[in-house]
């Protein structure tokens, strides 16, 4: 199903008395092929910019861009639609148009990309012309930083060279002990060990879009994406939030002491099954 909003890529397609409030302008210090996957991704919203964003669940997407509900109760949503360098992103209440963000999209290098905002707004008294611009800049302005932040994330984990290995010695026992918790890469992922009554890893990368991992505060086998909320039991691998996700990770390699000496080593094929990626 395409956009709702008829002439979507047409300035105030409504005539609506919208107000241009103002505009922020700033260089962003990732590719533009990061930033029109950031565009397109709606899922980070509630999670990432859960300050701002109280309630999203998806209408529907496409080529076209994407439209979520914003309100359980389903009386507000909020679509935005792309364009060859720009994008609009249009909220509705009840039915009714209330904004109208406008984004313009510029590469200027191979890890940076200008972008332009334009605000509208409907029914904008004059006098509130001035504070409600300052009000949305100092908005987006944080949104960007965000954002900004998780696209260089996701760009460095994408540019890391991982290589794949049977076995990895962590080093003496004894000395290991000193210095946990302690973080090491092994076969493509990045785990955290410590000790309680025995050995454990926790894994650090999120097989969604390669954010990281944080252990869920009251259930310490689970960890979850601070980016998407991704949530997975981090000894199966098993994706337990969302449900549709089609993302899992793998399960956990052993650890084991050697004369002293501890290792990681990787999971036989046998072990693995069909849980391996």
């Amino acid at each position: 199903m395409p956009a709702l909003q008829n002439q979507s890529l047409t300035l105030n397609p409504n005539e609506l008395t919208l107000t241009r409030v103002g505009q922020l302008e700033r260089r962003i210090e990732a590719s533009i092929e990061r930033v029109w996957e950031n565009v397109l991704d709606w899922e980070h919203l509630p999670y990432l910019h859960e300050t701002s964003f109280d309630y999203c669940e998806l209408d529907e997407a496409g080529s076209w861009g994407w439209r979520v509900w914003s309100s359980p109760e389903h009386s507000s949503h909020i679509e935005l639609c792309v364009d060859q360098d720009q994008y609009v992103a249009r909220s509705y209440a009840g039915g009714l148009q209330r904004s109208e963000i406008w984004t313009r999209l510029k590469a200027v290098a191979s890890h940076a990309t200008d972008i332009e905002v334009s605000f509208y707004l409907s029914d904008v008294p004059a006098e509130k012309v001035s504070s409600l611009g300052e009000s949305m800049r100092r908005l987006y302005s944080i949104l960007w930083d965000e954002d900004e932040a998780m696209m260089r994330e996701r760009q460095r984990q994408l540019d890391a060279h991982r290589s794949r290995t049977q076995r990895l010695e962590l080093g003496p026992v004894a000395q290991l002990r000193n210095q946990l918790p302690l973080t090491f890469e092994f076969n493509r992922q990045t785990y955290e060990l410590s000790m309680t009554s025995h050995w454990t890893l926790t894994p650090k990368i999120c097989p969604h879009l390669l954010g990281p991992l944080q252990t869920v505060e009251d259930a310490p086998n689970e960890v979850r994406c601070p980016w998407h909320g991704y949530r997975f039991d981090k000894t199966s691998g098993e994706c337990l939030e969302p449900e549709t996700a089609r993302c899992r990770l793998r399960p956990l390699p052993h650890v084991r002491e050697e004369n002293d000496v501890l290792w990681v080593i990787a999971r036989p094929d046998h072990e693995l099954g069909a849980s391996a990626p």
